[in-house]
């Protein structure tokens, strides 16, 4: 079986912090999320990272100290624009690579604590999703993709509903045996321009074959967006804020935050932010925000 990990997208919802490196990169309590991951899979497993051109040299830096042997796949774009789509992106790697094994398919923003080892020992001819349960149906509402089952087949699935019926999100991993593979051509030969993330595929390959689900327990973080990174760097690090060991803070207020480096927070109150390094903050109050390298945020 072939590991690929997804991690060639632009994170643009993390602007302006991954305005100028990849998501994956970044750290959850100093480790950087691909870290994370890598720790979890199983033994002996050399994963194939799919990224793009932008930040291929950053991707590069890091495999060279990465936790265990990686090999990097480099798509060819340097924009949300030119990107080819999650699902558009592993079919080219498989085609270029010449793969024709099965498959585990995880992406590269996902904090999750999956069994790997059992999630890919099961029955290996049928396409498998992990679902983790979410508990409340609204929670998915517009953010993830749900799945209906009935015992361990998947027999609804809908991409960010409205009105979502079931609990079950789909996580971003996925078991795709290798007499699957050559749907991934015909799926994207008729899908409509921008449903070609792993969602639309699901909703499309299970009314054409058996696709179990697989609900697990513990925890899980679908890096999305600053309160998902926030929440993942509070779960990890057990404290409310998780703040860089050269950050300087000084008669400051930082709750529920994430401050990734050297900087200086002086006279403030921050809450719900992430802080990039180089920052200067001084006398005022944010919310919410994201604050971008170098910047600097005093009274005006």
């Amino acid at each position: 079986m072939e590991t690929i990990i997804l991690a060639g997208g632009y994170a643009k919802r993390l602007w302006p912090i991954t305005l100028q490196r990849p998501k994956p990169l970044l750290p959850i309590a100093g480790t950087p999320i691909v870290d994370h991951l890598l720790a979890r899979l199983p033994e002996g497993t050399r994963p194939i990272v799919s990224v793009n051109r932008r930040f291929a040299e950053q991707f590069e830096d890091w495999a060279r100290g990465a936790p265990r042997e990686i090999e990097l796949a480099v798509e060819d774009t340097r924009s949300e624009e030119e990107k080819l789509g999650a699902v558009g992106a592993l079919h080219r790697l498989i085609v270029d690579r010449g793969i024709s094994d099965d498959i585990l398919v995880v992406g590269g923003d996902n904090l999750i604590d999956l069994d790997f080892e059992t999630f890919v020992g099961l029955q290996q001819d049928r396409p498998r999703v992990a679902l983790y349960d979410l508990g409340d149906p609204s929670v998915a509402r517009r953010r993830y993709g749900v799945a209906v089952l009935e015992g361990d087949r998947i027999v609804g699935f809908e991409e960010k509903p409205d009105r979502p019926t079931s609990a079950l999100a789909a996580t971003a991993c996925y078991v795709f045996p290798k007499r699957v593979l050559p749907l991934l051509e015909s799926f994207l030969s008729t899908s409509p321009a921008g449903q070609d993330a792993p969602g639309y595929f699901l909703s499309w390959l299970v009314n054409r074959v058996h696709v179990e689900g697989f609900v697990f327990r513990g925890g899980w973080h679908d890096i999305g967006g600053r309160e998902a990174y926030i929440k993942a760097n509070q779960r990890i690090s057990g404290a409310s804020s998780w703040i860089h060991p050269q950050a300087q803070v000084h008669r400051a207020r930082v709750e529920a935050s994430v401050v990734l480096g050297r900087c200086l927070i002086e006279d403030c109150s921050i809450e719900g932010c992430v802080i990039d390094s180089g920052v200067e903050i001084s006398g005022v109050s944010l919310r919410d925000a994201l604050v971008g390298e170098g910047s600097v945020l005093r009274p005006g």
